[in-house]
């Protein structure tokens, strides 16, 4: 085992391919160095983003009581088939590394990636964040900025860019 240049690996997923293939890095860095790794995937808030794209603040009509409400009764179905997800992307990715047996813990954020990332980054006192660099398309990528180009531009440690080739 290599000297603990790591110790605390914060791999970011959007479940894409390129988070995939980010997915080995993450977990390759892991049991090179001996390093926990915890695996976070933001979901975007829903009434916030809403609000952004009708121009109108929908939460100031509803009460706190009834948006805990809607976040809780929609968002555990979401959270349990992500953390599915991820577990088996983690499988799947350590499978094809020699002897990895890393076990990832996950956290499921809602709000705004980079934001959400570079928090979770700064207070869960990590080494190092890994991220795919493009989500789930190109015009996604043109539209909305880059979650990979934010959380470089922002994070106080290394960031570890994965992008697919082609």
């Amino acid at each position: 085992m290599k000297q603990s240049l790591f110790k605390k690996i914060l791999y970011a997923t959007d479940l894409s391919e390129t988070a995939k293939k980010a997915a080995r890095y993450a977990l390759s860095l892991s049991h090179e160095y001996g390093a926990e790794v915890t695996v976070v995937n933001v979901i975007p808030d829903l009434v916030e983003e809403m609000s952004a794209g009708m121009g109108y603040d929908l939460a100031s009509h509803f009460s706190q009581e009834k948006l805990d409400s809607f976040y809780t009764e929609g968002l555990e179905k979401s959270k349990e088939a992500v953390v599915k997800r991820i577990h088996a992307l983690c499988r799947e990715a350590g499978s094809e590394l020699e002897n990895c047996s890393v076990e990832p813990i996950v956290v499921i954020k809602i709000g705004h990636p980079v934001e959400q990332i570079v928090k979770m980054a700064t207070e869960g006192g990590f080494d190092l964040v890994v991220l795919g660099t493009h989500g789930h398309s190109m015009i996604d990528d043109l539209l909305l900025g880059s979650v990979a180009r934010g959380v470089v531009k922002k994070s106080p440690m290394p960031v570890l860019t994965v992008r697919l080739k082609g």
